[in-house]
């Protein structure tokens, strides 16, 4: 019998974009939602995403990548993506040639979080307040800045203003 045949992506090479890499098996979902990436596809036409899901990978066994033609993610949305997915990489590609981002965790988080606590004043419509978040690494915990609720870092996705 033959040995099996190591899997391939046929996949292009993009010449312009991002590819966001190392998202643990079956996860790409929630990436895609914090980067909003289906509000992305109707505002931009010659934008093209290819999700890859339970790819094999030496590093981590099996992983997600997520492919953006002709769209750069910002580096604010993949350090809100370090939060809950530390091990992800994200990678500019420009002209073919390709720059590696290592995600961090942010000190702070305005505007793309929304609070848990629903009386919460950067919740209120009539409000001109924007939701900041102060981050408590140790702890893997967000703060609201103005009604101290607490927030774990792998309830982000669910909180992300879309």
């Amino acid at each position: 019998m033959a040995a099996p045949e190591r899997e391939r992506m046929l996949v292009s090479r993009i010449e312009e974009g991002t590819v966001i890499d190392h998202i643990p098996d079956w996860r790409a979902d929630t990436v895609s939602r914090v980067l909003r990436l289906d509000k992305l596809a109707r505002m931009q036409a010659d934008v093209s995403v290819v999700i890859l899901q339970n790819v094999t990978s030496e590093h981590l066994g099996r992983k997600d990548i997520i492919k953006i033609d002709s769209w750069h993610v910002d580096e604010r949305d993949a350090d809100i993506l370090c939060l809950v997915f530390p091990e992800i990489t994200v990678n500019y590609i420009d002209e073919g040639k390709v720059s590696k981002y290592s995600p961090k965790v942010p000190d702070t988080i305005e505007g793309r979080v929304r609070c848990p606590e629903l009386n919460c004043i950067s919740n209120t419509e009539r409000e001109p307040v924007v939701s900041r978040f102060v981050t408590l690494k140790e702890e893997r915990l967000l703060q609201c800045q103005y009604c101290d609720t607490l927030l774990g870092f792998e309830k982000v996705p669910d909180h992300v203003r879309t």
